[in-house]
């Protein structure tokens, strides 16, 4: 492109290898047409993550970090080689194609008071993945576990953003996940990047709250949609109830960086108790034993930080 790349793509590599051939073959058109430049970042990954993206991409950077730095401190060590007016964190799981890259850039271009946003995702298999996340609240979950919700105006339940609301808005009043989420690298410079306090999950989360007290709108691009693979490395890494102990954990310690321990421990034993409520309702869609497996973990989280209060 002329000018230079409008976005610098990071990615960050642990246990990604199974996932890397589909990754590089989407972003590679839109590194040779001039539209991105690639930061990778090895994390230290244990299988041959590094080497199969340089054969791939040979003309993306790579960034050794000599240890596990966890997700945002993996991301942060390429901040301070963006150029670019665009940031973007990109899994190695999505394919991010280059038509999809130009029009996102072209929509951050046409709101420049989005600090953050994400294209629209959708797993292999086409369902939808939802990205507009609601806020943190300690009446939500009671509200959706009686079914309350079904009450409410439309315009109520969009603002809420329950998990049955359609991403219809360009702004949301809440978050988005880091799997694809692009970054406008002057409010990244005001805000900050990632905090690295939060190894794995709820860094995005945090992100987004940050940009929010800033001033920054967070945005959903509605004309780009991405595939997503649900998180391939995490799941080569742990197994599930240890990579669920680890989302809940960094989820908690979000909410306790935005909102104080206290409250966070309040939701913590409010999810905690709803989830598992819901795990006996055989009505409810969804597995109830992945219900009942998080509801504990969020019980355990919320006992174990009351303990050390």
């Amino acid at each position: 492109m002329q000018g230079g790349p409008a976005v610098t793509v990071t990615t960050v590599l642990y246990n990604s290898e199974t996932s890397l051939e589909r990754y590089a073959a989407a972003l590679a058109p839109g590194i040779e047409q001039g539209l991105v430049r690639l930061l990778a970042v090895d994390n230290a990954s244990p299988d041959g993550s590094a080497a199969s993206l340089k054969r791939l991409l040979p003309n993306a950077k790579l960034i050794e970090s000599g240890e596990n730095l966890g997700f945002a401190g993996g991301c942060n060590l390429a901040w301070p080689e963006v150029e670019t007016r665009y940031w973007m964190l990109v899994n190695p799981d999505v394919e991010a194609d280059a038509a999809g890259l130009e029009r996102l850039v072209a929509w951050m271009d046409r709101h420049p008071n989005v600090g953050l946003a994400s294209p629209r995702l959708r797993g292999p298999d086409g369902e939808g993945v939802p990205v507009a996340r609601a806020q943190d609240s300690l009446v939500r979950p009671l509200v959706r576990a009686l079914r309350l919700h079904r009450l409410l105006p439309a315009r109520w339940g969009s603002r809420w953003l329950l998990p049955s609301e359609r991403e219809s808005t360009e702004t949301v009043d809440g978050w988005l996940p880091g799997a694809a989420l692009i970054a406008r690298a002057e409010a990244v410079a005001e805000v900050g990047p990632l905090d690295e306090s939060l190894f794995m999950y709820g860094e995005d989360r945090e992100w987004c709250w940050r940009m929010a007290r800033a001033g920054w709108e967070i945005g959903v691009c509605g004309e780009v949609e991405l595939v997503h693979g649900h998180g391939t490395s995490a799941r080569a890494t742990w197994s599930e109830p240890e990579r669920m102990r680890r989302e809940v954990a960094g989820q908690l310690g979000a909410a306790r960086r935005m909102h104080g321990r206290l409250w966070a421990t309040g939701l913590a034993l409010l999810a905690g108790t709803v989830l598992l409520v819901e795990s006996l309702d055989p009505r409810r869609g969804g597995s109830r034993a992945a219900r009942r497996l998080r509801g504990r973990q969020y019980l355990r989280c919320g006992l174990s930080a009351n303990r050390h209060q």
